[in-house]
């Protein structure tokens, strides 16, 4: 009987861990930031099961909060705000202290733009 219920709770915890690695997945990729901000582009990943930001500055982890989409971004202590267009991680809104930039998802962009060349090939 305790070969079952320890069975059963390191597979839970397994399926626990592996889910939120799963959900943490929705927002990685590369963002892209105007001219002129602090950093032009970040990129989001998945380390052993933390969401990680990396830009020319450095990295940091973005840990999240009781708000979905809304991430403390630990290294220098501000917040990012996951943007969503029908569901889909769209960009990122990134709050440092008196810094307020706004970036938009390069994966999706890059996509969209190879589909439209394809159309365009066709033509």
């Amino acid at each position: 009987m305790k070969k079952i219920f320890l069975s059963l709770l390191i597979l839970f915890a397994f399926l626990a861990v592996n889910g939120q690695t799963d959900s943490l997945q929705q927002y990685t990729g590369k963002y892209k930031f105007p001219d002129g901000s602090p950093v032009t582009e970040i990129t989001m990943t998945v380390e052993n099961g933390l969401l990680m930001a990396s830009s020319a500055m450095g990295s940091t982890e973005f840990k999240p909060t009781s708000t979905k989409d809304v991430f403390e971004v630990v290294a220098y202590g501000g917040t990012a705000t996951f943007k969503r267009k029908e569901e889909k991680v769209t960009g990122v809104q990134i709050l440092v202290g008196d810094v307020n930039i706004e970036g938009e998802k390069k994966d999706g962009l890059l996509l969209k733009e190879a589909l439209d060349n394809l159309r365009l090939a066709k033509h």
